[in-house]
C-alpha cells in the first residue's frame, strides 16, 4: 500500500486550495467551500503520541473551519496518521461521506489519435467553464474559485474539450505532478454518453502527458458510479486504494 503514497501526494498537490495551513503534520485546506478535496484536513503525518494532543489537534481544525463558516472535514486514506483517527472522529459524531476509490494505470507507449478534435488550453476559458456548469453542476458562483485555485498552482495542467461533428461532447482536466497524470472532472455531454467520447478525451490527455515524459495516470471515482468504473476499467485502470471523508456533525 505504501507504494501508492506518491499517488496520494500527487492528488494532494494537483487539486489545490486557496488556503493551506500546517498543523502538527496535517495539512488543513480551505477553498471557499468548493469540493471536499480542497476543503478538508489531509492527515498524512501526526506528531505527538498523547491522545489528548490528538483531540486538541482535532479541536483546532474545527476552530479553523468555524472561522471559514464550514464544517470540519477529514480525508481518511490508508496513509492517515494516526491510524485510529477514523474511529476517534466517529466517536465525535463525524459521519462518512463520499466513499471513493483511487485507480491507477500505466500510460500506453503508443496512443492512437481519435476521430474527434481535441482542444487543450492551459487555463479554464469561459466556454470551458460554461460547459462544466451545464454538464457537471458547477455553480456559477464557484467559477471564480475554480479559476483562482488553479492560478495558485505551478503544476502543468490542461483543460480539454473534445469536439465531434462540430460540437463539444466531452471535457476534462489533466494535471502533472512528478511521474503522474491526474484526471479530474471527466464529463460527457448528457445527450452524447455511451459513445466513447470520454475514453477518446482521456487518450488525448495520455498523449499530452506522454510527450512530457509522464508514464502513469491516476483518477478518483466515487464508489458505486458504475458507468465511470466500467469506463476506467476498459482503459486499464485498477483499484489502488479506497478513501472517504469524515464530516463534522452540525
Amino acid at each position: 500500500m505504501k507504494a501508492y503514497y506518491e499517488v496520494e501526494e500527487a492528488a494532494l498537490n494537483s487539486w489545490p486550495a486557496l488556503q493551506t495551513r500546517s498543523l502538527g503534520g496535517w495539512l488543513v485546506k480551505a477553498n471557499q467551500g468548493y469540493t471536499k478535496r480542497s476543503n478538508s484536513v489531509q492527515p498524512l503525518h501526526h506528531f505527538g503520541p498523547m491522545e489528548q494532543h490528538l483531540e486538541h489537534k482535532i479541536s483546532r481544525c474545527e476552530q479553523f473551519y468555524r472561522e471559514t463558516s464550514q464544517p470540519a472535514i477529514f480525508k481518511i486514506t490508508p496513509f492517515t496518521e494516526p491510524e485510529h483517527l477514523d474511529s476517534v472522529l466517529a466517536r465525535r459524531g463525524y459521519r462518512i461521506a463520499d466513499p471513493s476509490t483511487v485507480m491507477v494505470t500505466p500510460i500506453p507507449a503508443a496512443v492512437p489519435a481519435g476521430a474527434g478534435e481535441l482542444v487543450l488550453e492551459d487555463q479554464p476559458r469561459s466556454y470551458w467553464l460554461s460547459l462544466l456548469v451545464e454538464w457537471n453542476g458547477l455553480k456559477a458562483s464557484e467559477e471564480k474559485t475554480f479559476v483562482s485555485m488553479f492560478d495558485s498552482s505551478p503544476l502543468p495542467r490542461v483543460f480539454a474539450v473534445l469536439y465531434a461533428q462540430g460540437r463539444p461532447v466531452a471535457l476534462g482536466v489533466g494535471v502533472l505532478d512528478g511521474d503522474y497524470l491526474g484526471l479530474y472532472d471527466i464529463v460527457t455531454a448528457p445527450d452524447c454518453r455511451g459513445r466513447g467520447h470520454a475514453a477518446e478525451l482521456i487518450r488525448g490527455l495520455y498523449r499530452w502527458a506522454a510527450q512530457r515524459g509522464v508514464r502513469q495516470s491516476y483518477l478518483q471515482v466515487v464508489t458505486g458510479n458504475k458507468p465511470a468504473e466500467a469506463l476506467y476499467a476498459k482503459l486499464g485502470y485498477r483499484e489502488a486504494y479506497p478513501y472517504w471523508y469524515r464530516v463534522q456533525p452540525e
